[in-house]
């Protein structure tokens, strides 16, 4: 007898086929005295009705629920167009009159200064408010340059 001899039989099988699962497993086995105690409860009184109509219990809720909720939001939606309105609105004859006739003077120049910080005229408005004053430091904080 070889090494490489084999006695043992090998038996072939069929491959097996096999079922496919429940789509959302639903299916609870209950002994009959659970099944009882569960029908009394209301998810099993809901169960019931569901499988005897599941439009009526189950999908016109879900409906409701959506319709409700569209008009319950209705209101923020409103807020939200009320400010795109009051954006976008069109002028009256007496408010674009009254623009015309407020304009203000434009000048260049001083508009360039006034955007870009240059402008000393709100400068004076300040430097009336507060005064500007040194708070005393430590020796050892002072700046290199100052010490003697």
């Amino acid at each position: 007898m070889s090494f490489f001899s084999c006695d043992a039989k090998i038996k072939i099988t069929k491959p097996t086929i096999h079922q496919p699962m429940a789509r959302f497993g639903t299916n609870v086995f209950r002994g009959k005295k659970e099944q009882e105690l569960y029908d009394k409860t209301i998810a099993g009184r809901y169960s019931k009705l569901v499988k005897k109509n599941h439009f009526l219990y189950l999908g016109l809720p879900f409906l409701l629920s959506i319709v409700a909720g569209s008009i319950y939001l209705q209101k923020f939606t409103s807020v939200k167009w009320e400010k795109y309105d009051e954006k976008y609105r069109q002028l009256g004859e007496e408010e674009m009159l009254d623009m015309i006739e407020n304009k203000r003077k434009v000048n260049k120049k001083d508009d360039y200064y006034r955007l870009s910080g240059l402008l000393t005229d709100h400068l004076d408005k300040v430097e009336e408010d507060y005064e500007i004053k040194r708070i005393h430091r430590k020796k050892e904080d002072e700046p290199v340059w100052w010490r003697k």
